[in-house]
């Protein structure tokens, strides 16, 4: 069984019927309810069971809808809330009433109310005074509500089967690199056919396989599963990673160990780098949990001073840069349009070149703050982009347009 994310809730009750009862969530998908009555084992519940699980629902719900956690876009469901819950349940009942001769099923109706009202205010009140337990489950349990709606449509679309053992399933676009060792092998998911270009005369053929894209992908946050599944775009990266969509994805089966998002960098570039950011946070999370998707980081200048070359990343970097020019150099400054503008060994030394790029890592501290912010700013609800404009358009400096 998968271990407890957090420090267990334990309840014991003597008012009326005597109850005792332990719970906490997992990463794991199922839920497992122990139960018991009078000590003995009741392996197809009954009404002590339901009155457990009408009593958590109902706890969480009342948590979320207090605190303004309710996400957009998405209903939670009753098994939303109970995935990867761990229980042991213990009823003493004066006169149990089982269903057959097993006695693995309790039939007392009165008992479903009395476990719901013993169990609703505790747990709420354990959320309530641990938030910081809190708001990791209510973001597991979002991102449950979410992958279930996500995935049903995908996970019909796209085959399980590594691309690994069928070179057939790889996009047409992809130079696919000569190693199969996925720990030794990157994918470049790069902007245009222009600077897909200049990547592959630039990258180890060896252990750097290319993916050119058309453009902005879909907005996968606004979307229907079937738009996602039948975007081509986003088929082909699902296809060379080989490893899965939605709730089919199989870290065992991803072709690479590293797969960097390398666009223009400029506002239409980290456009498309959200897009794409959004799609892998709904459709490919565990490739961000484990680690393995990076942001690339070319060059938006170059700056020539002397013999001497220096490559700024934006704007702050070029004025630094500029800064601490000394003597009577005269700097010549070259902003690139884009990827396709850089020489083949241009972009090799500043991106691709393992010992000399500069490249981010994904990671995600927050669920639940990511969910929202994702929500707000790629959903469909334009009143939430529209605030977030309003209430920082004063902190712009400069528009890129």
């Amino acid at each position: 069984m998968v271990p407890p994310a957090h420090t267990p809730f334990y309840k014991s009750h003597e008012n009326g019927m005597r109850l005792e009862l332990a719970l906490a969530w997992t990463e794991a998908t199922d839920e497992h309810i122990k139960s018991y009555v009078n000590g003995i084992p009741t392996k197809n519940g009954g009404t002590h069971e339901n009155g457990f699980k009408a009593g958590v629902v109902k706890a969480v719900r009342n948590y979320i809808e207090t605190h303004g956690l309710t996400p957009k876009g998405v209903s939670l469901t009753a098994e939303d809330i109970r995935e990867g819950i761990v229980c042991i349940l213990s009823a003493y009942v004066v006169e149990p009433q089982f269903q057959g001769q097993t006695k693995e099923r309790l039939n007392n109706p009165e008992v479903q109310g009395h476990v719901d009202n013993v169990v609703r205010p505790a747990v709420e009140k354990w959320l309530n005074d641990n938030k910081t337990i809190a708001e990791p489950v209510v973001a597991r349990i979002i991102l449950a509500a979410r992958a279930r709606e996500a995935s049903r449509a995908a996970s019909q679309a796209v085959s399980r089967k590594s691309a690994v053992s069928h070179k057939l399933n790889l996009p047409g676009k992809l130079a696919d690199c000569a190693s199969t060792d996925p720990d030794d092998s990157e994918l470049f998911i790069v902007e245009g056919d222009s600077a897909g270009g200049t990547a592959k005369q630039g990258r180890d053929r060896k252990t750097q396989a290319i993916l050119p894209l058309r453009g902005k992908v879909l907005n996968s946050e606004q979307a229907s599963g079937d738009k996602v599944t039948s975007n081509k775009e986003l088929q082909d990266i699902v296809s060379a990673l080989g490893c899965g969509i939605g709730d089919t994805v199989d870290l065992s089966k991803l072709r690479y160990g590293k797969v960097f998002l390398l666009m223009d960098a400029d506002s239409d570039g980290h456009h498309i780098s959200t897009l794409l950011l959004t799609f892998f946070y709904r459709h490919l999370r565990p490739l961000v949990r484990a680690g393995h998707v990076y942001l690339a980081q070319p060059p938006l200048y170059r700056i020539d001073i002397g013999k001497e070359t220096h490559w700024a990343l934006d704007d702050a970097h070029k004025d630094q840069i500029l800064k601490n020019v000394k003597g009577n150099a005269k700097p010549n400054v070259m902003r690139f349009k884009g990827l396709g503008e850089m020489t083949t060994d241009d972009l090799k030394d500043t991106t691709l070149d393992k010992k000399k790029r500069v490249a981010l890592k994904v990671v995600v501290d927050n669920e639940l703050e990511t969910d929202r912010t994702i929500n707000d700013l790629m959903g469909k609800d334009v009143s939430a982009r529209f605030k977030f404009i309003m209430e920082r358009a004063g902190e712009v400096k400069e528009l890129d347009v």
